[in-house]
């Protein structure tokens, strides 16, 4: 699969390239490198899935289509480019030459993340290392190049975040986003402050993530990217608001992204709404809409295989059964959980899972003495 990743990665720089920062379409052909970069992470680092698969079939259609209008080629002829033309260092969503000197064998270098960390990877499937990018970011300084120093910025601190150090990768993205500002390149202040405050948002500090999330869909709403960019940073700033207890505004900015999902049909991103909010529904306490959300997500991370998405919701809907005095069905749906959670290999949500099986066949036998009793 590697050779495969690899010429995917090498379609994206050929692309990039030849479109160049000018183009009305460089902004859009952006966003679809970020999300495919973070599907080609996630794919080498856990596994490919149908989820993974589905989401890049969207993917190549609408890159095939933006480059057979823009240049003339589709997306697939670039991947299938034997070389590349010079080596690319990359952000999550941020693209320039390199400045810095490239190790043999290091082709096609792709970060990719979520907010549940990032991962950096190269077209062999090697790590790239901190030293790498601190190599890259001094001879940006020594060339003078703000652009490019920013773009290393960004690409160092996606390399702590891989490596769980929030704190210094936040500071990267701090400078980032300071140059950015200065060069007056809106699209990368917007793409930055989006890692900026996922990297606060992993830092437990979901009122700072919230503020400079907010910020990065500003940006994204003055330049008018692709709608899908707008809706995954309110999908990310639902998440702040729903663990600050701000809920009405989690539930709006969630039903926007959730009408954008549904009208392009992105189904991955589509199901992760739809769980999200249907545990805040019923953090809301209306029951009877977060079990609708939750049994929608569900069917669709059944149809799109994906085992984590099926123990999460299963979970979420146990807790729910649990809540609303149901302990037969909370049991049947936590033990579902509890089987993907032993199969992914997830041994603390195993332990959490079991705490709440314990819960509702405590309250099942509780509820079957009562039955009994004349």
């Amino acid at each position: 699969m590697g050779d495969v990743l690899t010429s995917y990665e090498t379609g994206l720089s050929l692309l990039l390239k030849r479109l160049g920062q000018d183009h009305p379409r460089y902004t859009e052909a952006l966003v679809f490198q970020q999300r495919l970069l973070e599907n080609l992470a996630q794919a080498r680092r856990y596994g490919d899935t149908e989820t993974r698969r589905a989401e890049r079939a969207e993917i190549f259609d609408r890159l095939n289509h933006l480059a057979l209008k823009a240049l003339g080629v589709t997306f697939n002829e670039l991947a299938q480019k034997p070389g590349q033309e010079g080596p690319i260092v990359q952000g999550s969503g941020a693209i320039a030459q390199g400045t810095g000197s490239v190790a043999a064998g290091e082709r096609g270098v792709a970060v990719g993340g979520d907010v549940y960390g990032s991962v950096i990877i190269t077209g062999d499937g090697a790590a790239v290392g901190v030293d790498h990018r601190r190599r890259e970011l001094e001879g940006a300084r020594r060339a003078g190049d703000r652009a490019a120093e920013g773009a290393a910025l960004a690409n160092l601190g996606a390399t702590y975040a891989a490596q769980g150090d929030f704190q210094r990768a936040a500071e990267a993205y701090e400078q980032a986003v300071a140059i950015a500002r200065e060069l007056g390149d809106r699209q990368s202040e917007g793409i930055y402050l989006q890692e900026l405050g996922l990297t606060r948002l992993r830092l437990g500090e979901p009122s700072g993530a919230a503020k400079t999330l907010e910020q990065a869909l500003g940006v994204f709403k003055s330049i008018e990217v692709d709608p899908l960019l707008r809706a995954r940073t309110r999908y990310h700033l639902g998440r702040c608001y729903s663990q600050l207890g701000r809920w009405d505004e989690a539930v709006s900015v969630l039903e926007q992204a959730r009408e954008t999902f549904t009208r392009h049909k992105t189904r991955p991103e589509l199901a992760h709404t739809l769980l999200e909010l249907g545990r805040l529904y019923g953090q809301m306490q209306d029951f009877e809409l977060a079990n609708i959300y939750l049994k929608d997500a569900l069917r669709l991370f059944r149809r799109l295989g994906d085992a984590d998405g099926i123990a999460v919701t299963q979970e979420a809907l146990g807790n729910l059964a649990l809540q609303t005095a149901r302990p037969a069905e909370a049991i049947e749906a936590l033990e579902e959980a509890r089987q993907g959670y032993e199969t992914l290999g997830r041994r603390e949500r195993v332990r959490e899972v079991d705490e709440l099986l314990d819960m509702a066949r405590q309250a099942r036998r509780a509820s079957e003495r009562i039955g009994a009793t004349p």
